[in-house]
This record gives structure tokens, sequence and C-alpha cells, in this order.
């Protein structure tokens, strides 16, 4: 008798248990590209094009011969988007601008305002000797090294970086990062437009990712974060690439949130949060070993530095990051001369202790980077 009590027992627990497993798998198809029908991507695909000809415009100084100089009010104006500066009608139509996102949470928005008008002296300065480094510590201008010249300001940063980095970090990934930990607030239960308004988040953060939406089979047209992402995958991501991780999760999360699962969706969120952190500190890495690789280059060295400096100020607009503002503040100071940041005079054993202490907030092996 009670050897049959046990048997019944036993088969209930089975029964039970799987009919547990039956339960904590999704009940709904996931696809296999974020190619839902009711996604809409063109508010942040905009904004990445904004950025991309914004960007252009001061790639332009970037050249051994005669050189536009910059106007601070076209630069300003593509910012607000006004006055239809930029070559594509459809952004100058859109009714979207960059700058009423960019978050001025640590005076970014200022100060790249601020460099507009900066990069306009310094582009002046290049326009002398337009085949001529002009530019030095305490000195705005063109830096040449073999074939890369770029605009730097009087510190060593280069102001299309102050514009890329600064707005990859200010707007994209402020804004996407603000949209995921905040996720659960938005409505998901009334259809506006043919989508709630937390599928219509999940798809402005997603596409301020900057990847199609058959990435990563497809990796044409990657731009931004998503070009980064790609950049580091293969060595992040051991046997499965960081890409498909961190592409599975977009998906996926999306998918949830059609179908009311707010765990899974929870779940996701997680793992795009801690990808996209790992990307940024990746970059950095690689970036500051690339600089130390250049320092006889001047402009290839202050290149990648300009770089670094932009992904450690990206962690900042994360609300729910894992690394401290105390970590943050000390990775920053090892590119600090005094009381500010002055490239031409960042040490070699500097560069070493940044690599190293990001490289252990994250548990990154640097050599792969």
């Amino acid at each position: 008798m009670r050897n049959s009590i046990l048997l019944l027992s036993i088969c209930g627990l089975l029964v039970f248990s799987s009919c547990k497993d039956k339960e904590d798998k999704p009940k709904y198809s996931i696809p296999q590209t974020y190619n839902f029908t009711n996604a809409n991507l063109s508010t942040s695909s905009i904004r990445l094009s904004m950025l991309a000809e914004m960007t252009a415009y001061i790639r332009t100084t970037h050249s051994n011969t005669d050189a536009p100089i910059l106007n601070a009010e076209k630069l300003m104006n593509m910012y607000e988007n006004i006055n239809n500066m930029f070559g594509d009608s459809v952004l100058n139509n859109s009714g979207i601008q960059l700058k009423d996102k960019t978050s001025n949470a640590f005076g970014f928005r200022s100060r790249l305002e601020l460099s507009f008008n900066d990069a306009i002296i310094a582009s002046n300065n290049a326009a002398v000797k337009p085949t001529e480094t002009s530019a030095s510590s305490g000195y705005a201008g063109k830096l040449i090294s073999g074939t890369r010249y770029i605009l730097v300001d009087s510190a060593g940063i280069e102001y299309k970086e102050v514009l890329e980095k600064g707005i990859m970090g200010a707007l994209f990934y402020a804004e996407a990062t603000r949209i995921l930990n905040t996720i659960n607030s938005y409505d998901n239960q009334n259809n506006v437009n043919g989508a709630t308004a937390q599928e219509h988040a999940w798809d402005e953060a997603f596409g301020y990712f900057g990847v199609p939406v058959d990435f990563p089979t497809n990796q044409t047209g990657l731009r931004n974060w998503g070009s980064y992402c790609n950049t580091v995958s293969k060595a992040l991501g051991g046997s499965t690439t960081l890409n498909s991780t961190i592409m599975n999760a977009w998906i996926a999360g999306r998918a949830a949130i059609s179908n009311q699962d707010d765990a899974t969706r929870d779940a996701q969120k997680a793992i795009i949060l801690k990808s996209w952190e790992k990307v940024c500190a990746a970059r950095f890495i690689s970036y500051v070993k690339g600089a130390k690789a250049n320092i006889a280059a001047p402009a290839t060295y202050l290149h990648n530095l300009s770089e670094a400096i932009g992904f450690i100020d990206a962690f900042r607009y994360n609300n729910n990051k894992s690394i401290s503002d105390a970590d943050l503040d000390l990775l920053k100071n090892y590119f600090n001369t005094g009381n500010s940041i002055n490239l031409y005079k960042v040490n070699t054993t500097n560069l070493d202790n940044a690599i190293n202490k990001m490289a252990y907030i994250f548990n990154l092996d640097a050599s792969l980077l």
C-alpha cells in the first residue's frame, strides 16, 4: 500500500512538473527577425540619419587639401532641424530633431553647442595651411598623421567625436536605456495606430541600436552602436556571438510585449542592457589600446582617445548601469591633467590603468579586444 501511494505521488509530481514546464514556455511564436507587422522604427532611424549627415559635414574638414570652413549656424540648424539644412528632404520634413531628445543631465547639450562655435575657429586655423598640422596642445586646428586628418580642440579632442559619441550616449543610449528601464510603465492594452505604447517604445529603443531587422544575418548598413557591437561580437560572445545574443533578446522581448508576457519581456530587457554595457566597455578598451599603439602618430592617437572618453561618458546615461559613478570618475581622471582633460598629456601608465580597470569591472579579456 505504501509503495502504491509513493508511486502515485511520484507520478503526480511528474505530471505537475510536465505541466509546469509547458506553462514556462511561451505559448506564442517568436519570429526569426524583427519584422513585426506593426513595428515602426521611423523616429529613431531618422535621428540616426540626422547624426550621420552632421558627422559627414564635420568630416569635410578631414582633408590635407583645401577644406571648407565650418558654419556654426548650419550645425545648429541641423541639430534643431530648421531651415532645411539636411541633404535628405525626408529629414527636413520629418518634424523630428536631435536637440529636443538630447539629454543635458551632465551638461552635454550645452557643451555640444559650444563646440559648434569652437570648431569654426579650428577650421579657420586649419584653412591657413591646409596641408600642414596646425593643432597643438592649447591650440585648436588640424592634425595630420599619414592619411588621417582630424579637426581637434585645444585639448586634442576630436570635434567629430564630440558630436558623434556625444549623441550616441546622450541621445541614442540615453533614450534606449530610459525606455528599457521603464518599459513596464508604458500602456500595453490599447492600440493607437496599430500598436500599443509599449510596442512602439520598444521599437524606438531597438531603432537606436542601429541594426537592420534581420541582423546579424544581414550586416549591411550597421550604424553607430550596431556597428560597434559587430566589431566586438566574437570576442565577447564566445561560441554564441554577442550579435546573436542581443538581437535574439530584442526580438523575443518584442514578441513578449505583443503577447502580454511581462516576465519574458523583462528577462530579455536585462540581456540587452547587460550586453550593451559590454559593447561600451569593450570598445573603450580597444580604443585605448589603439591609442597606445599609435603614440607616434598624433592624429590617430588622439582620434582613439577621443573615441574612448566618449564611451566613458555614455555609461552615465543609464540610470541602472552596473558600473559605479566612482569608477567612471576614476576612468575619466586617467585622461585628466590637473582639473581638466588634455589628451596631449595623458601618460601610458594611465592608459594601462584605464584598460585594466575597465576589463576588471566587466570581467573582460583585454587581450581579445
